[in-house]
């Protein structure tokens, strides 16, 4: 592809993570998506054969970001939550569209696609930590996994809001929410590891 069709692919990508991350699937027009990238929408077309496709563009892209900034290791579950946390405060569009994700379409981890992908690739590492000891075998891996996603993204989106308020410390607040975050994590894992040596 040359530089010019790329940049207006690139164009189109990132007028649809807008479009997405705020109206989601149902709500998002691809005449707005358009217009937004300065492109007409038999040019959008050219690139992207569907709203379907565009949207499966979307979330590749999503989820690479995420999985490359955050990425689990059983090894370290504290790490990976103020990772996870980091990237939601970096990119707070992702973490809109995975919160549309779930409103809109709560059978998508039974898609294939990327973001069904990224989440058994998780489970994976949380079952191989468990099978190896690091990991608390009691718990249920999808559980652990929606507590270690959903405590980061918590404390992010209370720090993206109070961003739009005047008169917050915001440096303090978001070492205070990340330290949370971390936190957190860090005593589901020690707690486990006591647990499992109280059992042996």
């Amino acid at each position: 592809m040359r530089a010019a069709g790329e940049a207006t692919r690139e164009r189109i990508l990132a007028a649809a993570v807008g479009e997405f991350a705020e109206y989601g699937f149902a709500g998002a027009r691809i005449n707005r998506i358009a217009a937004q990238a300065r492109a007409s929408k038999d040019r959008l077309y050219a690139y992207f054969e569907s709203k379907d496709d565009l949207y499966a563009a979307v979330t590749a892209r999503w989820v690479a970001e995420t999985v490359g900034e955050a990425a689990l290791s059983a090894a370290d579950l504290p790490g990976y939550a103020g990772r996870l946390f980091d990237s939601f405060l970096t990119h707070p569009r992702n973490l809109q569209l995975q919160m549309w994700i779930e409103l809109e379409s709560p059978d998508v981890l039974h898609r294939p696609g990327h973001y069904r992908d990224a989440w058994e690739n998780k489970l994976t590492e949380i079952r191989r930590g468990q099978a190896e000891g690091v990991i608390d075998p009691s718990w249920h891996a999808s559980d652990l996994l929606l507590i270690l996603t959903d405590v980061p993204r918590t404390l992010a989106s209370a720090v993206l809001l109070a961003e739009k308020r005047a008169g917050e410390n915001l440096a303090a607040l978001r070492a205070s929410r990340r330290a949370a975050a971390v936190e957190a994590a860090r005593r589901l894992t020690t707690n486990a590891a006591a647990l499992s040596q109280t059992r042996r």
